[in-house]
């Protein structure tokens, strides 16, 4: 940390993104949940040959496809992002889990119990 950097903390609107680095405000967000309803039961990923077939269906732009895939590498990577999917509508509250994102950046960080888990500090 620098002089101009603030660490990250719980009780704070503005510090040190942990993404960039940047001193900026954050802003903060409740958790919710809703369930899985993929036909496996399970959360829906996109890798591997599927992916490799996504990259190349000609039923989107070349540019949807390149999003889409930049989307999934992402995820499959581990990153955690706010993205908009489909309204969702929940009375499932992630109780003691919260996220906040930088004004700059705009990447998450994940804190659980009032302590920042993700990313990992280093």
């Amino acid at each position: 940390m620098t002089d101009q950097s603030i660490k990250p903390a719980f009780n704070l609107s503005r510090f040190s993104c942990p993404n960039c680095g940047e001193l900026a405000d954050q802003a903060w967000f409740n958790t919710y949940a809703n369930p899985i309803t993929s036909p496996a039961g399970v959360p829906l990923r996109i890798a591997g040959t599927d992916l490799e077939r996504l990259s190349r269906n000609p039923q989107f732009t070349p540019e949807v496809r390149e999003q889409k895939v930049a989307y999934w590498n992402r995820v499959n990577a581990g990153q955690v992002f706010l993205d908009r999917w489909a309204p969702i509508q929940s009375d499932l509250f992630v109780a003691g889990m919260e996220l906040s994102a930088c004004h700059n950046c705009l990447q998450a960080a994940i804190w659980l119990g009032g302590e920042m888990i993700y990313p990992a500090r280093s």
